[in-house]
């Protein structure tokens, strides 16, 4: 008993027909489970505006039976970072239900996009194999436009047949996407005619989430009545808030608008705060702490320039899974650790690191082809004359000044993950073991939370967080759990 009535609920909402959903939600209290009913209650109440009421009836419900629905709900409730957690964990329990994992790979890529982190297409590519939806299909596809490779021609021609969809929230999410794509592609007046055949479909809850873009795309006037809308009836925190105030930083040139809206977003709404930072930089004001050398390279071109402008200087990406300098793997190999040793390597040494033997005759075709690419290699020893930027060397200059913030924004993973060249090896686990053993002396519960979150399964990270979280920190079950998988999974 129970089930039958959860598919018509969600079927509801899915129509938009939050009403009738709310009419069955609250006359259905013996034929629905209670734990998911309280959820779709809660979800009901954020597509109000209400946040605070979501979050805590999805605690309630996620409390009373953790399934697939009771944590979606829950990961996109919590706070993005506090969301992703909940939801890793319920992904490595919940395993074999294809649309129960489509739902929270789902949310942890929504939770991970507020954050910007590059991984979020990922999960939005999972959600789409494992249930194809208009839904998984439009949030991929969005999450190209930031993260991916496929060209915007591609996203545009896939997500244009879901504009006429009967479901309004479908319409307004690929007019999101398309609007997106068209300013991407600089072509602001087809963003502007897309969006102004949106408005009249915009409801209070959708407001925020086109608040940017029509800052940036349609004209003066309507862009003032948006804002004059918007002001009524979104609540006054969170990234809904950080939208406003962006909006109008953007549109009036407001530098304290600008300011406070970095600040609302660089937790929620990191990408968006990136625009915000951009256009403080250009006014001549600096943001503590800037988002941009830990962000910006997991953007798109595209993306990168459309958050940060066209001047801003890329960053050779080598820390995680980024997509490889245009010199192969050897000579990308090359490059790390001519980087990583500024006073640089005899010949011997850097052949040994690369191959694992003294091959001079290899090192030196290779060096001679990284010479072809632009890069000024002197000798005795080998070293490079002028360094490109690189988040390696970033990361690098930050570990040694001690500063652990800027070294974790930069950190996005292992050092070329792929490559067994014996000194890229010896490195990488040297960068990673000094990082994890600064931030544990430091003691700092923002530091262990960021790097247990990038490590993953680090045991002795998540025991050290776990001792520091308060009682009433909404994080500490999360990481109880992950702590006792992992001691269960180690054997300890």
């Amino acid at each position: 008993m129970g089930k039958p009535l959860l598919a018509p609920a969600l079927r509801l909402l899915e129509e938009g027909k939050d009403g009738e959903a709310l009419a069955l939600l609250q006359g259905a209290q013996e034929d629905l489970p209670e734990a998911e009913r309280l959820a779709l209650l809660g979800f009901v109440e954020a597509r109000k505006g209400n946040s605070s009421a979501y979050r805590a009836l999805a605690w309630e419900a996620a409390q009373r039976a953790q399934t697939p629905l009771t944590l979606y709900h829950l990961g996109l409730a919590l706070p993005p970072r506090a969301g992703a957690l909940a939801l890793e964990e319920a992904l490595s329990r919940f395993q074999g239900d294809a649309k129960g994992e489509a739902r929270l790979h789902l949310a942890l890529a929504m939770a991970l996009e507020r954050l910007g982190r590059p991984e979020a297409l990922a999960h939005a590519a999972l959600a789409r194999l494992k249930d194809p939806s208009p839904w998984t299909t439009l949030h991929h596809l969005r999450l190209e436009l930031f993260f991916g490779t496929t060209p915007l021609p591609s996203v545009l021609e896939e997500a244009e047949p879901f504009l006429p969809h009967p479901f309004p929230g479908v319409r307004l999410l690929a007019g999101h996407t398309l609007a997106l794509a068209h300013l991407l592609r600089g072509n602001r007046g087809r963003a502007g005619n897309l969006l102004r055949g949106l408005l009249p479909l915009l409801a209070p809850p959708s407001l925020a989430s086109f608040l940017v873009l029509g800052a940036l795309a349609l004209d003066p006037p309507e862009v003032r009545l948006l804002l004059e809308g918007a002001q009524v009836f979104l609540p006054r925190e969170g990234w809904p808030w950080g939208f406003y105030l962006l909006a109008r930083g953007l549109g009036e040139g407001d530098e304290a608008c600008l300011l406070a809206a970095h600040g609302l977003l660089r937790e929620d709404g990191a990408l968006y705060a990136l625009l915000a930072e951009s256009r403080l930089k250009a006014l001549g004001v600096e943001v503590e702490a800037p988002l941009a050398p830990g962000l910006a390279p997991g953007l798109r071109p595209e993306a990168r320039a459309f958050l940060l402008g066209q001047a801003e200087a890329p960053l050779l990406r080598l820390l995680g899974e980024g997509p490889l300098p245009s010199l192969g793997p050897r000579g990308t190999e090359a490059l790390a650790l001519l980087l990583a040793y500024k006073e640089g390597l005899s010949g011997e040494a850097l052949a040994e690191a690369l191959y694992g033997e003294p091959n001079l005759g290899a090192l030196k075709a290779l060096l001679h082809r990284l010479r072809g690419k632009d890069l000024r290699v002197s000798c005795a020893p080998y070293r490079l004359a002028t360094p490109p930027p690189s988040d390696l060397s970033a990361f690098l200059k930050a570990l040694s000044q001690g500063d652990l913030e800027g070294a974790l924004a930069l950190y996005r993973g292992p050092l070329l993950p792929w490559s067994q060249a014996p000194g890229v090896e010896e490195l990488r686990l040297e960068l990673e073991e000094t990082l994890r053993q600064a931030v544990l002396a430091s003691g700092r519960l923002d530091l262990l939370l960021t790097l247990a979150e990038r490590l993953g399964e680090d045991l002795e990270l998540w025991e050290a967080l776990l001792e520091r979280l308060p009682p009433e920190d909404p994080r500490l079950p999360i990481a109880q759990a992950r702590v006792a998988r992992l001691r269960r999974e180690y054997g300890v």
